[in-house]
Order: structure tokens, then sequence, then C-alpha cells
């Protein structure tokens, strides 16, 4: 499988800015872009990121995709906000990304992903809400006859000072959008005592209609003439079709088309200013079209298909697994290299080893991947739930060989992505499958099965660590060496330890692996916290001390080298880590399970999941508590978790989304793995890809730290944080050191 070439090496290459945020150009001037309405429009755009209908209604434009993490919700709050509209008084649209493209990404960061939304923009979104406001107050000034600043915002109308005369906003519009956009940094923002949305734990704005079973995803679409398609890749990663026997399909009513996809590009996952630029490409596939999904399914079970299965079908998980032991062996490229390691080691105390295995795992959404394509004529139109829509646009038009002016996106409501969603091979298939059948729209919807084994999965990893101990048997060498399956330059999950030890290198390698790469939710971090942990805990044991006392000892910022050309970060990320620590154990009822028995443990665990020194992040702990028996049963009966992420946008959003954290956490922590077998991958279903039922889901307690910072990302950082913690109390408990995932394939009896 060919991969585009990177263009960037290293993790994160975002502009880091001062304050440690990505650096965007935000172009909210649009010289240009006809803003007013035209003859017969009943509504009125005011600047890209508002709607006003004659009637008041007010929509507000959401840049990002709905993956049930409560995007939507929170980015109206902040627009809301600087706008003066009350709670309820709006509604809410996805973004166009042919709009975004002609306008020179106008809408900042569309991409859903890294839990950037909150972070990157907050800032954007409440100027675009200031220069409405200002627009209209303008608009009303001159209706009025009156000074500007006499005027206020009162709930989607502009009123007098002395309130004896008003003006509402839908009246307004139309003067409003003739009127040039003020620049971005004439505006005077709302101080945050005069909030009145931001900060608040108001209701999902999606929810009501979930619950009702009204809200439409990618896979409830429907259009007039509508057909459907099931699809079948080739079973090996990277193989090639051959060929098919339709004539066995002569005997299915119902049967339209059997359709063959070409491999090719899936679209870049992340923004060409961030990580590696790589398109990790999909395979030849079939899709059989018929007038139902289950007609079309069953004629695809049916029909013969020829693979050239390629060199990955000897492929398996246990010759995998032996490549990575031999590299992790050897030297890998050095990320980080500070203090004399070799001189340390060798005048070391003592010398301790240990190595760590993470498997491939599976995103396993909700709704399985599909996508709903249209080509004719005028260009190609796509219905797609997916995170990063910009880059659905732009596969689109290159499956449909259209020109980008031609194509059509429509963002969907999406259920869950976790990462997955940011390959567009569904929309591509899609598209595909409509050029053969022009004008009529195609619903692609995969199997379960065929989620599950054709994903776009992280990589299996193994890393090794050594550390060198001092006479009180702490650390004055942590060497460790990452290998990873394939996957773009991410060492930071075992390089960004905050822990202040004095001679540290981390090395870096991957090998070639089957699966194409996907992100997912908490990125290496995910793969790496727990390890990163696990191997200090192995430290604390030969301490005589807990893992929780043994961080503690770590984050002291008195041993911290001044010299080091990051001091400044160090620091902050010691005290930060530690309060948080401290903060859970007190708000958990201490660091340990005193006095509940034999077969109780608690472990304690926090991360900021920093990428870079200086890089602007949330940071939780966790104080996961659970019970083991004799026979080895495992429960996780309740789970402590602290955060801070800056401003809360929506509180109850934050808990929501370290709650989800959690439990896809433990879901991946006690059962999650992908195998493969002869280039096969041996999972398809829940049955074989359990998730945690809500039987076992523990007691969560979520704490939001106050702040007066500006707001950053909460989607990720509850997965790994959870993942370490849980592998420590497994250990407090009585159990075995675990070293590999999942935590339920070992034998947990406890130990004397």
């Amino acid at each position: 499988m060919s991969l585009h070439n990177s263009v960037r090496r290293g993790v994160l290459k975002v502009l880091v800015s001062a304050a440690g945020a990505a650096s965007f150009a935000i172009p909210f001037s649009l010289p240009g872009v006809v803003r007013t309405a035209s003859a017969g429009q009943t509504d009125v755009e005011l600047t890209s990121w508002v709607v006003i209908e004659p009637d008041d209604t007010v929509r507000i434009r959401i840049p990002q995709a709905e993956l049930g993490q409560g995007v939507e919700t929170a980015l109206a709050q902040v627009l809301a906000e600087e706008l003066g509209l009350a709670w309820g008084q709006f509604e809410t649209e996805f973004f166009d990304p042919q709009v975004n493209r002609t306008r020179n990404n106008v809408y900042v960061h569309t991409a859903t992903l890294n839990s950037w939304a909150a972070d990157l923009l907050f800032d954007p979104m409440r100027t675009a809400g200031a220069q409405i406001r200002t627009l209209l107050l303008l608009s009303a000034a001159s209706e009025l006859g009156v000074p500007m600043d006499t005027l206020r915002v009162a709930d989607g109308t502009i009123v007098t000072a002395a309130g004896d005369r008003s003006a509402r906003f839908g009246a307004l519009a139309a003067k409003a959008a003739t009127l040039p956009i003020p620049e971005a940094g004439t505006m005077v923002l709302k101080q945050p005592s005069a909030w009145t949305l931001i900060g608040k734990p108001l209701p999902r704005l999606d929810v009501p209609d979930k619950v009702r079973g009204k809200t439409v995803y990618g896979i409830d679409v429907k259009l007039p003439g509508m057909v459907y398609a099931a699809v079948r890749q080739s079973p090996v990663f990277g193989g090639r079709l051959r060929g098919f026997d339709q004539s066995a399909l002569k005997d299915f009513k119902g049967v339209i088309k059997v359709v063959t996809i070409k491999a090719g590009p899936t679209g870049y996952t992340v923004p060409p200013s961030l990580w590696d630029i790589i398109d990790w490409q999909m395979d030849d596939a079939v899709a059989v079209v018929a007038d139902s999904w289950w007609t079309a399914s069953k004629a695809l079970a049916a029909l013969p298909i020829e693979w050239d299965e390629g060199p990955n079908a000897t492929v398996d998980s246990a010759s995998i697994t032996r490549e990575l032991e031999r590299v992790v062996a050897g030297e890998g490229k050095v990320v980080r290299d500070e203090g004399q390691v070799v001189q340390a080691l060798a005048a070391a105390r003592k010398v301790a080893e240990a190595e760590y295995h993470h498997p491939f795992v599976e995103h396993a959404p909700m709704e399985p991947m599909n996508c709903t394509a249209r080509v004719d004529d005028t260009g190609v139109e796509v219905w797609a739930p997916t995170q990063y829509a910009d880059e659905a646009l732009r596969i689109a038009g290159y499956a449909a060989q259209v020109a980008l002016k031609d194509v059509k996106c429509h963002l969907t409501y999406v259920g869950g992505g976790f990462g997955r969603r940011l390959s567009q091979d569904y929309v591509s298939q899609a598209v595909q499958i409509a050029r053969e059948l022009r004008g009529t729209p195609v619903k692609l919807i995969w199997s379960r099965e065929e989620t599950t084994r054709r994903g776009y999965y992280p990589p299996a990893a193994i890393t090794r660590f050594t550390a060198g101990l001092d006479a009180e048997n702490k650390p004055v060498v942590w060497k460790s060496h990452v290998v990873f399956g394939r996957a773009p330059h991410q060492p930071y999950g075992v390089s960004r330890i905050p822990f202040a030890i004095p001679n540290v290198r981390v090395e870096y390698s991957t090998i070639e692996t089957p699966p194409p790469f996907g992100w997912l939710r908490g990125v290496a971090h995910t793969q790496n916290l727990w390890m990163n942990l696990g191997f200090l805990g192995e430290l604390a044991e030969a301490a005589g001390v807990s893992t929780y006392e043994y961080q503690l000892a770590l984050l002291d910022e008195q041993r911290l080298d001044p010299s080091r050309a990051d001091h400044a970060d160090a620091l902050a990320r010691v005290r930060r880590h530690r309060r948080l620590l401290e903060e859970v154990a007190a708000r958990a009822g201490g660091p340990t399970r005193a006095g509940q028995g034999a077969g109780s443990g608690r472990g304690i665990a926090a991360t900021d999941m920093s990428y870079v020194s200086g890089y602007r992040s949330s940071c939780v702990a966790m104080a996961v508590d659970v019970a083991l028996d004799e026979s080895g049963a495992l429960k996780v009966e309740r789970v402590v978790a602290v955060v801070d992420c800056g401003t809360a946008i929506n509180p109850r959003n934050v808990e929501a989304q370290v709650q989800g954290g959690i439990i896809f956490g433990l879901s991946n922590a006690l059962r999650a793995k992908i195998t493969l077998k002869a280039g096969r991958v041996e999972q398809g279903n829940f049955d074989c890809y359990p998730l945690l039922p809500m039987a076992e889901a523990p007691h969560i307690e979520i704490h939001i730290l106050p702040s007066t910072q500006k707001p950053t990302g909460i989607g990720e950082e509850g997965t790994p944080t959870v993942i370490a913690a849980l592998v420590e109390a497994v250990r407090a408990a009585g159990g075995p050191r675990i070293r590999s995932l999942p935590i339920l394939d070992h034998d947990l009896r406890r130990r004397a």
C-alpha cells in the first residue's frame, strides 16, 4: 500500500505560539463575499457564521462534526453569548465545506480531532458574535436615529437606553448585511463577569431529538429514488481484486448492479499545518447495489470473489509481535536525550527492565461506516457522517472526477467516531458506486463485520524500559524505546513524562504492519501512559512505596535541572500534575483503600496529554477503585476524576465528555484487541469484540476545578488516564503486574 510522502516530521508542527496554542489565520473580513439578501430571499447571512430570518430566527453555523461530544451546544453557547441571544433563541446548522473552501478556511478549524474545538474556536466564535452584534447595533442606530453607544442588546432585540424603542434582529439583518464587517481586532468582548451562557450547565441541543429518534445520522438519510449498496473489501490488507462471477446473482430479485471499487486515496486525516500529512489509502472492493440493503448484503455474501491477497496473506499477530520484539531489542531514533544516560546507568546501584505490549484495537462506533452519494452532469453530492468534512469534499471530487467547485458535501450527525471517521474511504466508495448509476442516489452501508475488519487501527506497540536506581531506589536514569506498527511520527506518548529524572533517553522506531493507521481517542497517550506508569509502579514496588507516593516524590520541582531549556514548561507540568494527584486522592478518600479488605485496590494517575513543550491542554487525574476476588473476577467499582480544563464552557458537557472517555478507556483496557491470522482480522462483531456493558460501568464522580484560563479540550484525556489508573488498581488489589492489554486476558487471581 503506497503512502503519500510525509512532508513534516515530528509531532504537532502546529506553529506553536508563546502561549502554546496552535496558530491559524482567521479571515473574519471577507472582501468580495456577498452577504446581502437577494431579491425574493427570505434569510440573510451575516458573515459566514450566522443567518437571520425575517421572523428573528437566528441560525448559528457549527464548524465541527457532532459525534455525541456536545460540540454543537458548546460552540453555540460561545457565539450566542457575544451576540446577545437568550438560550433557546436560536437554531444551529453544520457548516458548508464548500463555503469554507471558497472563503479561505473562514471557519478556522473544521477537522473534529484532538479535542481542539473549544480551544481553537473559542476566540474566533466570540469574535464573530461580537462582529455580528456590532453590525446589528450600527443598523439599529441608523434605523432609530440614536447613537450606537446608547443601545443595548437584549435577547435578540436592540433596545434604546430608555427602553421606549426597539428593533428586531430580523428587521435589521438586511441592512446590517450591507455594512463592512468590523475588524476582529477592534471588537470588545464581554467580560466573564457578564456572561450569561458561557460557563453554565445548559442542556444539550441535540439530545431531545436523539431521545425521540428524530435525529438524522448518516445512516438515516433518505432521498427519492434511492438505492442501497453493500461492500466487501479485500480480506487481507493490501490485497487486490482479480474478479468476480456476477452470474451467481442472476436469481437474486432486486439486485441492480455489481460495481468494482478501485483502491486509492482516502484523504488526509489532519489539517496541513499539523502532523505528518499522509494519505493512508484504501484497498480494492466490490459492491452490490440493490433495492434494499438487506438484498444487497445477501447477494454480496453469495457473490464469488477472487482476490490477489498479496504478501500480507502470511502475516499474523505472532509474526508482528516477533518483529516488534526484534526491533525494540535494538536502538531507535533518539527523540529525547537529557543528561549522561550511559554513564549514569553504569553507575546506578540497581538496574530494572521491563517490556510492555499494546495490541491493535478498533474504534467500534455504534453507527457503521456509511455514505450517501449522487453523481450527475452537474457534479457530485454526498451526505457523510465524517469527522473531516473538508477532506470528504475533496475525496468526493476526486472519486467523481469533477472539479472541487462542483462538489456538495452535507455533514450529518455522526453516531460515534473516536478518530475512525477522519479517513474517508467510505465516502470514496459511495461516490465510485454512484458514478456507475448516474443520477441515482446510492446509500452505501458497511456491515458491522466490514466496519470491524476493515478499520484504520492505532498501531500495535511495544515499549522496553530500563531504569537506573540510586540508593533510595529513585530513578537517576529513565530509558525507553517504543516501537509502533505503521503510524506517523508520534513519540510523545513515551517522551513527555512529567517526572523530574536527571538522565532521560527516549528512542522511537516503527515497523511496517498491514493495517492502515488511524487516530484513536487519546492517540499515543492511550497506548503509552499506562506503560509509563506501570513501569514506574514496578520501581515503586522495589522502593517499598505505593505508585502514588512514588509519583509525588518524582513530581518535585527541586529535582528539576534549572539549566534545562524547557525549565518553565517542566516546572509548570510538575506543579500541575502534583496538584491534581493530591486533589483526586483527597476527593477519593485517600491514596489507598485502607480498611477495605483483601482484594480492594485503588490506582491513581494523571495526564495533561502534552505533545510538545508549551502545549496548551487540559489535565485530568483519576482514582480508580477495583475489587478482585479469589477466583480472579474483577469489578471496577468507582472512578473519581478531577479536571482542570480552563473555563468550562458547559460544565455538564465536560462531565459527559470525561465520563465517555472513562467508559471508552475501560472497554478498551479490559477486553479490546484486534488479531490477525493469515492476514485476516479474526474479530467481526460485538460477540468477539465486546464493549463494556452497562452492568459493568462503575460509579463515576467528576470534579471540575474553577479556572479563569481559556478553555482547553476535554474529549480525550479521560481515556489514557483511566487505563493507567486501572492497571495500578489491579496491582494494588493483589493482582498481577499487567504488562500487556487487554487486562482480562490475564490470570487475575490474587497473589500472596
